[in-house]
């Protein structure tokens, strides 16, 4: 074993440089890039507590930002038919996303609909760096445990119930008429009044 200097923080305890340990542990460049997720992370009430569609969410917006060198965050777009096609259950796309919101996850910007021009919903992952250079937010660890209860239990059906009712117009049923029938005994007596 070599020599160890304590004053010489620029080495390893087996003397290697810290160069050497970090061009050692990058993944190879064939392997399309990489995110590292910290044990605080990993362990938080936040992420233990994750459905599966809203893991698989999460997971198909991690690849989107590798996929830009973790350069986009903030400006990260992933299309319904993604996350479908991910492995997320098709009606539970909104859910998944809300619960990621919810806990602090995701930021999202919400777009709309256009009349020819489509205006996509963007995300942020507060767990990493956005594209302006500002740090993670680290919104995740405000979530405790209480709050993963509360998003099982009220929280996801009062999304569901606002998810539902946006951009959708009340049309009457064609069953209510706007004018009231005669009912019979009234038909009789403008009969005999003849």
């Amino acid at each position: 074993m070599a020599f160890r200097d304590p004053r010489d923080h620029s080495r390893t305890e087996r003397g290697k440089t810290f160069s050497l340990v970090k061009k050692h542990t990058l993944p190879p460049n064939d392997q399309g890039g990489w995110m590292a997720e910290t044990r605080d992370f990993l362990e938080s009430a936040a992420y233990r507590t994750l459905s599966t569609n809203a893991r698989r969410a999460l997971d198909r917006l991690k690849i989107e930002h590798i996929g830009h060198g973790r350069t986009h965050n903030g400006k990260l777009i992933v299309t319904h038919d993604q996350f479908i096609s991910y492995g997320v259950t098709a009606e539970y796309v909104g859910d998944a996303l809300d619960e990621l919101a919810f806990k602090g996850l995701l930021k999202i910007t919400r777009g709309r609909a256009g009349n020819g021009t489509a205006h996509p919903n963007v995300f942020r992952l507060t767990f990493d760096g956005d594209f302006e250079g500002a740090p993670a937010s680290n919104e995740w660890r405000r979530c405790t445990e209480e709050d993963a209860k509360r998003w099982a239990e009220t929280v996801r059906e009062q999304r569901k119930l606002g998810r539902s009712g946006v951009g959708r117009k009340t049309k009457t049923s064609l069953r209510i008429p706007e004018i009231r029938p005669l009912r019979i005994p009234e038909i009789r007596v403008a009969v005999g009044a003849k």
